[in-house]
């Protein structure tokens, strides 16, 4: 069985996988593949260990189908960078790990555009309404367009974050924010101190209406 096949084929699937596991084995599967993202040990062992759980915590039938698609490439020491429909080991560590929804073959390259943002750690003691961001090596970071100077985020982003519900969907709003927006025939990112924070707010409160 090739580990590998079967944890981008979990990926894949996590959307239907993810309620069939109870909380100790996700658990326990998100701590064997932060270990393997982490490096810890041999690779293959630990892709191996984070497989068997996956594969336990699963119903039989389900289960069965998913190693035989695991038997297919048979392990012979394969990378982590195998793929199944454009998911990979480090999209099912994205997931189970650091509750990062932006996998696989379409939210993944939006995920990977907003991360070469310029941005800054995140740190205790910023303020919680600013949109925080999971790396691909599960650091937070904070995009830096936030912030008018220094460690002083602009008011007017706070306000748009708190109605667009950045605490709990901050890729989507990271996104409008700095994706052209059909208002303005360019990112909202790029009004921050032009005098238009009217009209950013007012774009908020009618996508929010609209929701």
């Amino acid at each position: 069985m090739n580990p590998f096949t079967v944890l981008a084929v979990g990926a894949a699937r996590w959307s239907s996988y993810g309620s069939l596991l109870g909380s100790d084995a996700t658990r326990t599967l998100g701590r064997q593949l932060a270990a393997l993202r982490a490096g810890e040990g041999d690779p293959d062992t630990a892709a191996d260990r984070a497989a068997r759980t996956l594969l336990d915590a699963l119903p039989p039938e389900i289960a069965a189908a998913l190693r035989e698609e695991g038997d297919r490439t048979r392990f012979s020491g394969s990378p982590p960078a195998v793929h199944h429909q454009g998911y990979s080991v480090r999209d099912l560590c994205l997931v189970v790990v650091d509750g990062n929804p932006m996998i696989g073959p379409f939210l993944g390259p939006v995920r990977e555009r907003l991360l070469s943002e310029p941005a800054a750690p995140w740190h205790p003691g910023l303020d919680p309404l600013l949109i925080v961001l999971s790396g691909d090596d599960g650091r937070r970071q904070v995009p830096l367009f936030q912030f008018e100077v220094g460690t002083m985020p602009w008011r007017v982003v706070l306000d748009v974050n708190a109605v667009l519900g950045a605490d709990s969907d901050p890729w989507g709003v990271a996104d409008w924010w700095l994706a052209e927006s059909t208002w303005w025939r360019r990112a909202p990112a790029s009004l921050l101190g032009q005098g238009r924070d009217a009209e950013l707010r007012g774009a908020a409160a009618e996508l929010d209406r609209e929701d």
